[in-house]
């Protein structure tokens, strides 16, 4: 039975995929293992799954709703992996197969030691080169499942990052960007997360047709942006989401098959909310993104933002709970950046409508705070200010968003 009252805070380079290859072992999932493809899948998906926190039954769950689309759909020239950690044990990378009665069922293709962190770069990069060795397409989805909190960042032990931008946030209480891997037999006290940039350099570029983050808070432009090399299309729910998430019997129909249909997909999960008889459960935001056109949104943004006006926060529609974000709508904060600054806001709008191609939006988010339609872009931003000298204000500061729109 799956738990209604969390939710569900999901939040190198391809030379660095070669370090972590001497970290690999493998095993064999059942008598024989799965079969090795003939040749190369038309699609091959991967869900890497950082569960090692409080939400590994919803993993179980989710796993089972897999099996569940499989058994009605054509698997043949596809492949579903799920790459998953738990606070035990070795993290292994599953493979959906059809088992000796007809039935499917997960398969051990690869199995991985615990010496670096699943949020670490190397491992994520490690991962997906392993996927794209032993299970070749010609099209690449990814699925990043986990807690997530938009821009927020908290460095960890791998960070990459230079001293001068990371010691302003020693010890501020900041919370994780994607991940929170716990090793309970090593440190259970420790949870490991990865920053977005970090993130973004350990995805390939020109790999994945589409990145859906089953997490909360990631449809927001920071993270879109870093992402824009790294997918065709980009998939993600500005505000939190339930702890069930993404429901996978109703929407792998849609992402697995050849040529994927997104919109579809995304439609598939707001409606998973948006229809429940479970009134309480009717919360659900989601956007679908072109990200070949997110350099017009940038160009606009870039006419428009600096020397702007910072919008009173009590004026915008707020997507955050607790001490995640704020973080406001996008295409709101926009607009009235641009009738501060007596702006021509219509080159913005054409260009947001071109980037989301799909949105959808209940009347109620988490909080039960309303949701208005008219100022729902789909995309959530911080909302910076050049003048605080917040040291959230500093880390956007060091983003390409920033870098790009503001140009300073």
């Amino acid at each position: 039975m799956k738990k209604y009252f969390l939710t569900r805070l999901k939040h190198y380079s391809l030379s660095a995929i070669a370090v972590g290859m001497s970290l690999l072992f493998y095993s064999c999932g059942g008598s024989e293992g799965p079969a090795e493809p003939s040749g190369p899948n038309k699609r091959t998906v991967l869900v890497y799954a950082v569960a090692s926190n409080n939400l590994y039954g919803n993993l179980i769950d989710d796993k089972n709703e897999m099996l569940e689309a499989a058994g009605k759909m054509n698997m043949e020239g596809v492949s579903m992996l799920v790459y998953e950690v738990a606070r035990k044990g070795n993290p292994r990378l599953l493979e959906i197969a059809r088992q000796s009665d007809g039935t499917y069922g997960f398969s051990t293709v690869a199995e991985y030691d615990r010496s670096v962190y699943s949020t670490d770069p190397r491992r994520i990069s490690q991962v997906i080169s392993d996927v794209a060795r032993m299970r070749p397409a010609e099209n690449y989805g990814l699925i990043l499942w986990s807690h997530g909190t938009g821009m927020d960042p908290s460095f960890s032990t791998h960070s990459t990052r230079s001293e001068e931008v990371v010691a302003p946030f020693a010890g501020s209480g900041m919370v994780f960007s994607f991940g929170s891997d716990n090793d309970q037999e090593k440190n259970p006290g420790y949870y490991d997360q990865i920053d977005i940039d970090e993130l973004a350099d350990a995805i390939p570029g020109g790999m994945f047709d589409f990145i859906w983050f089953d997490a909360c808070y990631m449809s927001g432009i920071e993270m879109a942006y870093e992402l824009r090399d790294k997918c065709d299309y980009f998939v993600a729910y500005p505000t939190e989401v339930f702890t069930p998430g993404m429901p996978y019997h109703l929407t792998m129909p849609y992402f697995l098959r050849e040529t994927p249909d997104l919109v579809g997909g995304a439609n598939a999960f707001f409606d998973y909310y948006a229809g429940s008889t479970d009134t309480s459960m009717r919360v659900s935001t989601v956007a679908v993104m072109d990200m070949s056109k997110i350099e017009g949104v940038a160009d606009a943004c870039r006419e428009i933002y600096p020397g702007s006006v910072v919008p009173s926060e009590w004026d915008l529609q707020k997507y955050t709970r607790g001490k995640i974000g704020p973080f406001y709508d996008f295409g709101q904060v926009t607009r009235v950046k641009a009738s501060g600054k007596d702006a021509d806001i219509s080159t913005f709008n054409k260009a947001m409508s071109e980037f989301v191609i799909w949105k959808a939006a209940t009347e109620y988010d988490f909080n039960f705070r309303p949701i208005s339609q008219d100022n729902y872009s789909g995309i959530s931003c911080h909302l910076f200010d050049p003048d605080s000298g917040s040291q959230k204000d500093d880390y956007f500061m060091t983003l390409d968003w920033y870098k790009r729109v503001w140009g300073e």
